[in-house]
């Protein structure tokens, strides 16, 4: 891998300053600023329609109509190709596609294409091979994705933007479709990325608990816009959680020590 190969795949800051995106007449981001340093661990929550997954999509460029500023690694994103911007970030949506007609090492072998022509084809099968050992899915290999569950296919989708090589990889409620053990997996993936590669990890979710129970920065997103940034612990003081998610939630504490707090919406607490 050559010296500027290096340099492209090194962690992404992203910057984002008044996005603002109107879809049908609706306005679904509101002046949204926030920045995910080089490296870090960003989680974005907020209940369903804040506006968390339009976001995403507008930093990977699924969606490139927006006002506003958005800055990935240094360039300003309108300025980038399709191919650079993949080069810089990848995108794991909500939902994976079942009729594809590809098997899992094909569908895989894919994301290498922003490399085409300046990768080797040994770092490309290093690539690939490295992220389906690491998400555990070398044993789907040949099977196709339309046989897949939706959860294996979801980790396909984790291998693929694993094996892409950018600097950011964007989540979109990675264990959706996962049962506990495979999330607990899921989320071990992700940190050791983030850990071991130093990639940044923007990380979408409406599930409170996973975002207070790991370290990173927390965006916490509400009528599309951002209402608090800051670590997970600040959440705890009162009102904050109310405001966001529109309902009282109860705290009780796991660990040895009780460091790790659980939240239970208080609406939902069986009375047993």
């Amino acid at each position: 891998m050559s010296r500027d190969q290096s340099a492209e795949r090194r962690a992404n800051g992203i910057e984002i300053s008044g996005m603002s995106v109107e879809l049908g007449g609706r306005a679904i981001l509101q002046d949204v600023s926030f920045e995910a340093e080089p490296g870090g661990f960003l989680y974005v929550i907020g209940r369903n329609g804040a506006g968390k997954s339009t976001l995403l999509k507008c930093i990977a460029g699924v969606i490139g109509s927006y006002s506003g500023k958005l800055v990935i690694s240094g360039r300003e994103a309108s300025s980038l190709s399709a191919r650079d911007r993949a080069r810089l970030v990848a995108y794991v949506p909500q939902s994976s596609p079942a009729d594809v007609p590809y098997t899992v090492l094909d569908f895989i072998e894919m994301s290498r294409y922003p490399w085409r022509g300046v990768s080797s084809e040994a770092d490309d099968r290093r690539a690939v091979t490295e992220a389906m050992e690491l998400t555990g899915i070398a044993p789907f290999a040949d099977r196709r994705l339309s046989s897949l569950s939706g959860g294996e296919r979801q980790k396909v989708m984790i291998a693929s933007a694993i094996a892409q090589e950018s600097g950011t990889i964007l989540m979109d409620e990675p264990t959706t479709y996962l049962d506990y053990a495979h999330q607990v997996e899921t989320i071990d993936v992700m940190a050791r990325v983030n850990r071991e590669r130093g990639v940044t990890m923007i990380v979408v979710t409406h599930d409170v608990n996973l975002a207070m129970g790991l370290s990173g920065k927390l965006v916490a997103m509400s009528g599309g816009r951002v209402e608090w940034t800051g670590p997970p612990a600040g959440l705890l003081e009162p009102g904050w959680l109310h405001r966001i998610f529109g309902v009282s939630f109860s705290r009780y504490s796991s660990g040895r020590d009780g460091e790790f707090p659980i939240l239970v919406p208080e609406r939902g607490i069986l009375r047993l």
